[in-house]
């Protein structure tokens, strides 16, 4: 039963095959992930294979991602990308489950390469108080431990103060309970703050930064194997709480519409639906696979969040998109550089992620556009 409970939220919940799956087979890692100044982190291999998987003892896996230890020969920094900073705050029978699970699949032998991440400003891991959340505006007492999806954890481990007069919308007694495990999956297992809040966290990364809790604006570049799938090169995450511009604020928001981009992967408001771009074009597959009492949870908590409002709440450019040549563009387009540009616009929103409006036309980024250069 603990194996089955690890897989739905390995293969559902948390996408973790989305960063840790790759051409050598299923969760064996190898996935380079460039920093910057020559520093690269690799996923690493979760599989049981003795000489190149997962050798953490369960003790140590549940340090890993309480604390953010690299237990790696050699490592002295913490574990970066990988989202530990949210799933530390799920129960220790949810993190037993993962662990028996990734034990239990089989072992894929696939050497990865070592960390380089020295010349980050890294510490070595961040203590974990078990008995008190302490990411958000307010400090809460943790219970739960042993409980699986609990939602009172799901309400402790919110970032912001939830607004009960909306818990949730779909019945009478479910309500309460509803948004606390959305909560619960949002926050310690789906990992949306980490795409969706821009920056994640505050400037010392004590907290997560909920100024601008999950308004979108983290630039995402397409991996170039994808690109000529997911037909993009670069997209701008969503802003999805935004008093004026988010996803969950819009007027023809509802369940049916949230559930219909998460199952087909697509925008089903619009003609034709345009699919979800990178990296939620990964994620929504997973979390398709939610039991549809869960994904309605995720829902019901949204709509408790309160509207981010202030400087972060504003629209975002659309998904700058992947051309080989000029007839992989509308009418009237070039591709220049691999990305369709020179369409119509009045100002930068109508153009692709990066992309400049300049003489009413669409420009690609400058080779040393900031928007390029930091995006993840």
């Amino acid at each position: 039963m603990v194996v089955g409970l690890g897989s739905y939220i390995v293969n559902a919940a948390s996408d973790c095959a989305g960063c840790h799956s790759g051409p050598a087979g299923f969760l064996s890692g190898g996935n380079p992930f460039f920093l910057g100044g020559g520093q690269v982190v690799w996923t690493r291999n979760l599989t049981p294979d003795p000489d190149t998987g997962l050798a953490l003892t369960r003790d140590q896996f549940l340090e890993a991602v309480r604390t953010g230890r690299d237990f790696h020969a050699g490592q002295t920094k913490m574990l970066v990308v990988m989202p530990w900073t949210t799933l530390r705050w799920a129960s220790d029978l949810d993190l037993d489950a993962i662990y028996a699970y990734l034990r239990a699949i089989p072992p894929v032998a696939n050497q990865v390469p070592p960390d380089a991440k020295e010349a980050l400003p890294l510490p070595p891991s961040i203590p974990f108080d078990a008995t008190t959340y302490t990411d958000g505006v307010v400090d809460r007492k943790l219970k739960g431990a042993d409980q699986s999806f609990p939602a009172h954890r799901g309400y402790a481990i919110s970032p912001v103060v939830l607004d009960t007069s909306r818990r949730g919308v779909h019945d009478d007694e479910g309500r309460g309970r509803s948004v606390g495990v959305g909560s619960y999956v949002a926050n310690a297992l789906a990992h949306c703050n980490d795409c969706h809040t821009h920056p994640d966290r505050t400037a010392d990364g004590s907290k997560v930064n909920t100024g601008a809790f999950l308004a979108g604006g983290t630039v995402f570049a397409t991996p170039p194997p994808l690109q000529p799938l997911l037909k993009t090169v670069r997209a701008t995450s969503a802003n999805l709480m935004g008093e004026s511009h988010g996803f969950f604020r819009e007027p023809d928001d509802s369940y049916a519409r949230f559930r219909g981009v998460i199952r087909t992967g697509t925008l089903v408001d619009e003609s034709p639906p345009r699919p979800l771009a990178f990296p939620m074009s990964l994620v929504a597959p997973n979390l398709a696979r939610l039991l549809e009492s869960d994904l309605r949870a995720v829902y019901d908590w949204a709509k408790a969040v309160p509207a981010t409002s202030g400087a972060s709440d504003v629209p975002h450019q659309p998904p700058a998109r992947w051309c080989e040549t000029a007839a992989d563009c509308g009418s009237g387009e070039a591709c220049t550089g691999g990305e369709c540009s020179g369409g119509t616009c009045a100002a930068d929103l109508d153009c692709g992620t990066c992309q400049t409006c300049d003489a009413g036309a669409c420009q690609p980024p400058a080779a040393d556009s900031l928007c390029v250069l930091t995006a993840q």
